[in-house]
């Protein structure tokens, strides 16, 4: 059976189950599939797998029962559906932080999954980014009420502490022998469940900053402006193509700088302000 665990979506866990238990008979199908389960027709369970419908807990029970999962995995099932039915982003949080503490202590000892919770808390506060770019710009000891002072908003030693031991449990940073830390050139692998929650929660932080910065930010230390235009969808596409292109562009700007001596947070935001799912082809 799949190990569900490396799922971020009960309906492609669901699909795949399925999937396997057609391999191994042939006669398995999606009719039988639904009546082990205590459907009356497959319908239900269309519904469900193409996300037209969402399993309730009477359900999420029947399916546990029927895939026979075990103690843990039914757990982290449950706890699946819940996060991936959900539209709020507060519950969102709860639920995936759920989802960490199940693979980190289940009785599976999924702990290569604590390396994710780790990538989620680095993605999840915008400071952790800021502190990175600090140690990369200047020469850092152990010095944490310097580094606090210098954070905006600001935070506390403590905070500018821990956030040092994340980096440096991450590989973004190390000690030299000289006990100064350094920025590695080492990258990670952001897993999708980490992408589609906590990188969400680095951009709403830095739109909250970047909002707040119209009032706590002198006009010529910032720079704030939009545009309101109306587009076709391959213009929209092309649009996105020049924010990339002109991303790129900065970066290496910003690699030639010699005396940088600040951190500054560049954000694209670029959304419809016209209803796009009901939109006509055509205005009559």
């Amino acid at each position: 059976m799949p190990n569900i665990s490396e799922y971020t979506d009960y309906r492609t866990f669901i699909q795949d189950y399925f999937n396997e238990m057609k391999c191994r008979n042939p006669h398995f199908s999606y009719e039988l599939f639904a009546r082990k389960i205590g459907f009356k027709s497959r319908g239900f369970l269309y519904n469900v797998i193409s996300g037209k419908r969402n399993l309730t807990k009477s359900n999420i029970i029947k399916f546990i029962q029927t895939m026979k999962l075990n103690k843990d995995e039914a757990n982290y099932f449950e706890v699946l559906v819940a996060l991936n039915n959900t539209k709020d982003s507060n519950e969102r949080n709860y639920f995936y932080e759920k989802l960490l503490s199940i693979k980190s202590t289940g009785k599976n000892a999924w702990n290569p999954q604590i390396v994710r919770k780790e990538q989620y808390e680095f993605y999840s506060q915008l400071y952790h980014s800021a502190i990175r770019t600090l140690i990369d710009i200047y020469s850092f000891k152990d010095d944490y009420d310097w580094l606090a002072d210098n954070v905006y908003p600001k935070i506390t030693p403590q905070q500018a502490k821990k956030s040092v031991q994340l980096l440096e449990r991450l590989g973004f940073i190390e000690k030299g022998e000289d006990e100064k830390y350094r920025v590695t050139n080492n990258s990670i692998a952001t897993p999708k469940e980490v992408s589609s929650i906590a990188i969400s929660n680095y951009h709403r932080e830095a739109g909250k900053l970047a909002l707040n910065s119209i009032t706590e930010i002198p006009k010529e230390k910032r720079n704030i402006s939009s545009v309101t235009v109306g587009i076709s969808e391959t213009m929209y596409q092309k649009i996105c193509e020049e924010i990339y292109s002109f991303r790129k562009k900065i970066s290496l700007m910003v690699e030639q700088d010699q005396n940088e001596n600040m951190v500054y947070q560049l954000n694209f935001q670029f959304y419809p302000l016209s209803n796009i799912e009901n939109r006509k082809a055509d205005h009559e």
